[in-house]
């Protein structure tokens, strides 16, 4: 029998995993997004504690499971095309990051991905004495990755950097340990 993930997933590949929240807790609930597209299984699914159950405005779920430890906080699974798997890094952290915008370029992620990368670049550069092993030199690294793949024509490769860059995003502010990824 499968189990519920891969009910949820209706087999389909995953096109990313994520963590979305920083939490050391394990999770109790599974909460699935919508149907991906016009066929069968979840667009992701997300592992959360109780305090987070409820607590991710970002990912409307469209019904909740028990869930026992199999995974940390704040993990998921994503099941969408590649172009909403973009989408929504900008949503979550790219574009409040950058304040870049996906629809100002068109939705031209190469364009979209080089501006931020150039956003990020200069907040590194004006703060002058940053870490060099902080996570804003590791964000435009991955950046770099990011754009470079884009441009080459492989936006799920630039989905892959950019879902190390969200981790990483999450450690640039100041909140508790338990906080949301940056809205």
């Amino acid at each position: 029998m499968p189990s519920l993930v891969q009910q949820l997933s209706a087999h389909r590949q995953l096109t990313a995993l994520r963590a979305v929240v920083r939490c050391k807790a394990k999770s109790t609930v599974l909460r699935e997004g919508p149907a991906a597209g016009d066929g069968p299984g979840a667009a992701w699914v997300a592992f959360l504690c109780p305090a987070h159950s409820e607590g991710l405005p970002e990912w409307p779920a469209t019904a909740t499971h028990a869930d026992q430890d199999s995974m940390p906080c704040g993990s998921v699974l994503d099941f969408r095309p590649t172009e909403q798997l973009l989408q929504s890094h900008a949503d979550l952290w790219l574009t409040p990051l950058t304040g870049v915008r996906p629809e100002t370029y068109g939705g031209v992620w190469p364009d979209v991905l080089e501006q931020a990368e150039r956003v990020v670049r200069e907040r590194l550069e004006q703060e002058g004495d940053a870490d060099e092993d902080g996570p804003l030199q590791s964000i435009v690294t991955m950046m770099w990755f990011a754009c470079r793949a884009a441009n080459e024509g492989d936006l799920m490769q630039a989905a892959v950097s950019l879902g190390y860059c969200e981790t990483l995003a999450q450690s640039l502010e100041a909140r508790p340990e338990d906080g949301l990824a940056p809205q």
